[in-house]
């Protein structure tokens, strides 16, 4: 019994001191991406705005660049919707505004939206959760949208407040 015991003892040592096998979890880039269909609804702007805006190519296919980070299922297709993002904002950036929307306020807007691109651009290079600046560019591009109205609407003319 003695050396039975001792033998079963031994045993089972040598099982629980043995080598264990991990297994690694691997961290599913679409899961990030799961979150992303809960962006926060994009804004357009007034009706008035519009109207100006439609003649304006290189803002409707920004727009439009925008439209396609709603539907966007695995890490790739961000990285890609990402690209078309810059490449639509450099546009925009070399395009002619329109006369209303020649103003510093809204291309400040439009700088901040495309800091807010390249933060998301660096979250995923560098395998960070993107959700979070993804919803800051939302935001940032809303506020955007939002400086069109605003515009719009403005009844006081700059040239009022320097005339002195």
């Amino acid at each position: 019994m003695n050396k039975s015991f001792l033998i079963a003892l031994f045993l089972i040592g040598c099982i629980s001191c043995g080598e264990k096998k991990t297994e690694e979890v691997i961290k599913e880039s679409t899961a990030d991406l799961v979150d992303l269909k809960k962006l926060p609804k994009k804004e357009n702007p007034s009706f008035e705005a519009v109207e100006v805006l439609k003649d304006w190519t290189e803002y409707n296919a920004l727009n439009a660049a925008v439209n396609a980070i709603y539907n966007i299922d695995t890490k790739e297709d961000l990285i890609v919707a990402l690209e078309d993002l810059v490449e639509k904002q450099k546009l925009l950036e070399a395009s002619t505004y329109p006369e209303v929307f020649d103003r510093a306020d809204i291309k400040s807007r439009q700088k901040v939206f495309k800091t807010k691109v390249l933060q998301v651009k660096f979250d995923l290079e560098y395998d960070k959760n993107p959700r979070k600046t993804v919803i800051e560019m939302v935001k940032a591009y809303n506020a955007f949208n939002n400086q069109f109205s605003v515009v719009i609407k403005s009844t006081l003319k700059p040239e009022i407040l320097f005339d002195e």
